[in-house]
């Protein structure tokens, strides 16, 4: 480990973007592209090809590129249901399953549902998963589907308060939703948060993440950050303008923390389409410049608060305890191999299993 706080990266993904799993619309195949663009373009010089994202990728690499690749400790798979995109919903519930079951000790596990199938079937859906998952600490949502275009809203007190109820029930601890960044060439609107407000009045106990927060609707974002205490900005991909566009980064973590405050910002890479370890690396070296500090009047942010963003705040509400969880990642199978190894260079379990034939290449 790092340091003597835990790393945990709150959003990560083992994609099915192969050309099987793809279906044939012009969203989904305009995702896959944003992916793909995303994954070389944001990271240059580490990046793989569009052949070789373009492949269904096993829990195991995603798990390997976290633990040996990077300083994170543990993280967040999330299962995902867009299943008008991909045909298994881009990562399928079979590997958030394997995940926790081969890694207790690394993982967290999200739930994923589809709302515009309605709420008997979520229902139904959401037992299932939490019968074969009851330690999922997390649901992932999405606001709208494609082919044809559908959406909810996180306000509907019939439609998405029962199902959150039901999560509540059942210990899920999170409610996490995707927004701020549309999913190819689709209307914005479901994609903006004034939804997130009522659902987060309505359910005190359940905390709401902002996914993707800070890409687009900053002004409703700061304004739900500092009026809902439950309501907590998730960095996926954000985090990454660290890298790309430091001078925004430093603006959007300015903002956050003047309106929310550190305690209310969660790191999370997006990885494997971003790379932990590159976006923590400028994450430790970040600090705000004298005009940010002065033009939104906070202090430089501290180690400490670097601590509750890479981690603390996410152990807090998921109720980790972190001096037992640090005590059962010291011996487990990456640690030893990292000892052995040291931090293994981006991507190369990746391109190890591509050339081993364990991850089959696209045509």
């Amino acid at each position: 480990m790092a340091n003597k706080h835990l790393i945990i990266d709150a959003v990560t993904h083992a994609y099915d973007m192969s050309d099987e799993n793809t279906e044939e619309n012009r969203f989904a195949q305009t995702m896959r592209m944003q992916l793909c663009g995303l994954h070389e373009l944001w990271q240059p010089g580490i990046g793989l090809s569009a052949a070789e994202q373009c492949t269904d990728w096993p829990i195991e690499v995603l798990a390997r590129t976290l633990f040996l690749e990077s300083e994170v400790d543990m993280a967040a798979t999330h299962t995902l249901r867009l299943n008008s995109y991909f045909k298994d919903g881009l990562c399928a519930r079979h590997k958030t399953v394997e995940a926790l079951r081969r890694w207790p000790q690394r993982f967290f596990g999200y739930v994923g549902l589809d709302p515009t199938l309605g709420l008997d079937t979520c229902l139904r859906e959401f037992d299932e998963q939490m019968d074969e998952l009851p330690q999922a600490v997390g649901l992932k949502l999405y606001p709208a589907q494609v082919n044809p275009f559908r959406s909810w809203r996180m306000d509907d007190d019939k439609l998405a308060y029962p199902l959150f109820q039901a999560a509540q029930d059942r210990g899920i601890k999170i409610v996490a939703i995707h927004k701020a960044a549309p999913l190819g060439p689709v209307p914005i609107n479901p994609f903006k948060l004034d939804d997130v407000g009522g659902a987060a009045a309505a359910f005190p106990d359940l905390a709401f993440e902002i996914v993707h927060a800070g890409w687009s609707f900053m002004d409703e974002t700061l304004l739900q950050l500092a009026a809902m205490p439950n309501i907590y900005a998730n960095l996926e991909c954000t985090s990454a303008f660290a890298t790309k566009q430091p001078g925004h980064f430093e603006e959007m973590m300015a903002s956050f923390m003047a309106w929310g405050g550190p305690q209310k910002v969660i790191f999370s890479s997006g990885n494997m389409v971003l790379h932990s370890q590159p976006i923590l690396e400028k994450f430790h070296d970040f600090q705000l410049s004298e005009q940010s500090m002065e033009r939104f009047g906070i202090p430089q942010i501290t180690d400490e608060d670097k601590a509750l963003i890479l981690g603390g705040n996410f152990a807090r509400i998921t109720g980790l305890d972190e001096d037992k969880a640090r005590a059962r990642l010291e011996n487990d199978e990456f640690a030893q191999e990292k000892r052995e190894t040291g931090q293994q260079a981006p991507y190369s379990n990746w391109r190890r299993y591509l050339r081993d034939g364990k991850i089959g290449l696209a045509a």
